[in-house]
């Protein structure tokens, strides 16, 4: 018999062989790429990216990337966009005080041949720089289309560098390599501009030649590690000591990309480069780039630190900046007046299409008066009018005087006894010196304990006929409801110490009340109220809201209204990256008399965007700041393009709920809602919260939520309550919950639960002390405590009156 023998044939599998040591690791494909976009094709080996193209290709790519040109070209002319774009802005930033921001700006402007100083400039090269006498701005044409103005940041102060942060492109963050350890300042700097979005950034090494040759290669991957943990898009690292190495800086600033800011892009802002006063008119105008979004002569500019104005004019003029061979003949002066000659209108409204400056409503009280009652009204309250005993010819206005309550003779009667008494006592008294201390001391502690008792029963009068929450009037709240401890915080002056210790009580016992003994707790909280279910229980958004939210400004439907505000600057004629004139009516003369180096900016805000409206941000503590943080505390807000001093109240978002927890503190890794009364503005915007004007400390970083009047933020209060004795398994006796009877009877619907998780109801009163009797579903234990919640709707501080937020036309 022969041996079987496999033979292979067509459908014999053929196994793939192993490519050892040709396979690239996801950072070396990254680090290959250098920001490219990976293209759907087989990926190619670097030996085949390292091959040179030959002559026929080089053509084909040079024609594709000439025509790419023209298309660009043709639809920004289409478009109504100028041939050039505005130039980059590039901010030179210090993270430690040993920097030389100014050094690192010479060296930028020394190809050029440019001295800050004085301004002159060599023409031995192609490229041009203005740099204008009267600002600290210098335009650099680095190509025939790119061009970046340098500015410096020449402090580290938080305040200028959220300034500059706002209106930058790209960021030199320049680090010492003496010093390559980051401080507590320049880790608050990165979370500064990280929490107002991250624009392109790129570290600068100075004094790098100074490290020895054999650390440098150590001393350059510590400080990539370190920036790239902050930046995680592998941003560049560079050392500047050299002209050569400074031409790559230049070199990367020109051909690296910028990254789109969302909420900086939807709206037109401008960096204002040059601002004059014209005293015939009153108006300010602002000259500058046009960034973002396109500007309408109907818009409001906002000028942070000087308010909000309305446009009268925008004009084309002349770009200073543009690249000419003629401007090395001419100075600078020379070119202003040039441009002056070459100006076109855009836009020009009269005072009624113009938006309003206005930004809050007057209240008006007589709003709230009722209607006359009618005879019918009139005849029943006379028939259900109680008669009066009064002395026979007495009027009926007489009648008026007289009370049905004889309790309050029986005081004055009282009273009058206790002064005549104490009459005679004194005239007694006269016969010794000695005798007399000690007659007037008694009498003292005898009108003391007369005083007391009287006021006992004073008090126990004006609670004891209060059954229905109708009877409640705001003198009893406000000799009573110290409940609201804003105002009464706001009174104390309390240490850091009380403070922490009372955050922790927080923590530990969140909202947990002490009853109080001398007021009756109906009277105490009779603004709360039960709910069954904090998610499911209804809440009237209308019901006894405050005189403030007359104020305010609320929307039918928010995003119709952002998305009609937006459409209306399509057909806008001042396109970006137009060099324009804006002449502002009433504008800040102070702007042109400045002389401090941090720059301005003028932003065109949308249609209802200076209205003053119920803002909801969402916001977490930042990890450096340590100190408490209160509802109600004073804060200065960096929101948006926009600062102001505000008074936030802290709440949690509850999931699927229309009503959100109030919180009394701040408190550090929670994503809390911070709630304003502020300008109306369209999402997205950064925010960030300081303890003050001067931003030395950051507190917290976040963003605008909504802005929504009709969201409910309640306070909780949980009184608690120990079982004094089991009547059976399921019926207790409660005490320390509350301390008169009437107080039970108030509060008797609400339900009740345990903390080890049983749930029930209030029976009936026992006593006159306070207790009373309560059932649950189970079996009760001796240890457990009795709880119960109530609620009250809260709402933030009005604006001040000072602030410049308020505005009327």
């Amino acid at each position: 018999m022969s041996e079987h023998r496999h033979r292979s044939g067509d459908l014999h599998q053929q196994n793939k062989g192993f490519k050892a040591g040709k396979h690239d690791s996801k950072g070396a494909i990254k680090r290959r790429a250098q920001g490219k976009i990976e293209t759907n094709g087989p990926r190619q080996s670097i030996k085949n990216l390292a091959i040179v193209n030959n002559k026929d290709s080089m053509r084909q790519k040079h024609q594709k990337l000439v025509k790419s040109k023209k298309n660009e070209l043709l639809e920004r002319k289409r478009l109504g966009l100028p041939d050039q774009v505005a130039p980059r802005v590039v901010t030179i930033i210090k993270l430690s005080e040993s920097v030389n921001t100014k050094k690192v700006k010479e060296m930028l402007l020394q190809k050029f041949k440019l001295n800050i100083n004085t301004g002159e400039m060599e023409m031995d090269n192609e490229e041009t720089i203005n740099n204008k006498n009267d600002d600290q701005y210098s335009t650099i044409s680095l190509t025939s289309k790119v061009r970046m103005m340098l500015l410096e940041c020449q402090t580290m102060a938080y305040d200028q560098i959220i300034e500059y942060c706002k209106l930058s492109d790209i960021i030199l963050f320049v680090i010492d390599a003496n010093q390559p350890k980051l401080n507590s300042e320049a880790e608050r700097i990165f979370s500064i501009v990280k929490a107002q979005s991250v624009p392109t950034v790129i570290e600068i090494i100075q004094n790098f030649d100074q490290t020895p040759i054999k650390k440098r290669n150590e001393l350059k991957k510590s400080i990539q590690s370190v920036f790239h943990f902050h930046f995680p898009d592998e941003p560049k690292v560079l050392p500047m000591d050299t002209n050569d190495e400074c031409s790559q800086v230049l070199r990367y600033i020109e051909n690296i990309h910028v990254n789109e800011i969302i909420w900086r892009k939807v709206r037109p802002y401008m960096l204002i480069e040059k601002s004059t006063y014209i005293p015939e008119t009153k108006v300010v105008t602002i000259d500058g780039f046009i960034r973002g979004n396109n500007l309408s002569a109907k818009q409001i500019i906002h000028i942070p630190e000087y308010g909000d104005f309305q446009i009268e004019k925008i004009e084309l003029i002349e770009d200073p900046h543009i690249r000419k061979k003629s401007h090395y003949t001419n100075n600078n002066n020379g070119g202003e007046m040039n441009q002056d000659k070459k100006i076109n209108i855009l836009e020009n409204y009269d005072q009624k299409d113009r938006d309003t400056l206005q930004t809050w409503n007057v209240p008006d009280p007589m709003d709230n008066e009722q209607a006359l009652p009618t005879a019918d009204e009139m005849k029943e309250i006379e028939e259900n009018k109680k008669k009066k005993l009064v002395p026979k010819g007495t009027s009926g206005y007489q009648s008026s005087w007289y009370l049905d309550d004889e309790s309050d003779e029986e005081e004055e009667n009282f009273e009058n006894e206790d002064l005549d008494a104490d009459q005679d006592m004194n005239e007694d008294g006269q016969e010794e010196e000695q005798e007399e201390e000690e007659q007037i001391m008694d009498e003292e502690e005898q009108e003391r304990d007369e005083q007391e008792e009287l006021e006992e029963v004073k008090e126990s009068n004006k609670w004891k006929g209060i059954k229905h929450k109708s009877q409640i009037t705001d003198e009893l709240l406000k000799d009573s409801d110290d409940e609201d401890e804003e105002n009464k915080e706001e009174s104390e002056d309390e240490d850091e110490e009380e403070r922490k210790q009372l955050q922790q009580d927080e923590i530990l016992y969140p909202d947990e009340v002490d009853t109080p003994g001398n007021v009756p707790s109906r009277i105490r909280f009779s603004k709360f109220r039960g709910l069954k279910s904090f998610r499911s229980s209804p809440w009237d958004v209308k019901e006894n809201l405050p005189i403030d939210y007359a104020k305010i400004f609320q929307f039918h439907s928010f995003n119709q209204s952002m998305r009609a505000s937006i459409a209306i600057l399509e057909n806008a004629s001042a396109k970006p990256d137009m060099y324009v004139r804006i002449h502002l009516v009433n504008g800040p003369k102070e702007l042109t008399e400045r002389t401090t180096s941090k720059p301005d900016v003028a932003v065109g805000l949308y249609r209802y965007e200076n209205k003053i409206s119920l803002l909801h941000f969402s916001v977490e503590k930042h990890k450096s700041y340590e100190e408490t943080v209160k509802s109600k505390e004073e804060v200065y807000f960096h929101f948006g393009w926009r600062k102001f001093s505000t008074s936030p109240i802290y709440s949690i978002s509850s999931p699927n709920c229309d009503k959100q927890k109030f919180e009394k503190f701040l408190l550090p890794a929670r994503n809390t809602m911070a709630t304003i009364y502020g300008p109306i503005t369209y999402p997205p915007a950064p925010l960030l919260i300081f303890n003050g004007k001067d931003c030395n400390e950051l507190i917290a970083t976040g963003y605008l939520s909504s802005v929504n009047p009709d969201r409910i933020i309640c306070k909780r209060i949980i009184l608690t309550g120990v079982i004094a004795k089991s009547i059976s398994k399921k019926f207790v006796t409660v005490k320390d919950m509350f301390y008169y009877p009437e107080d039970i009877n108030w509060f008797k619907k609400v339900e009740l639960y345990t903390k080890m998780g049983r749930v029930g109801h209030i029976k009936e009163p026992l006593g006159t002390h306070g207790r009373m009797k309560c059932q649950f579903d189970g079996t009760m234990n001796q240890q457990d405590t009795v709880c119960m919640n109530l609620y009250k709707r809260v709402y933030p501080k009005w604006i001040k009156d000072d602030s410049p937020l308020l505005k009327l036309e």
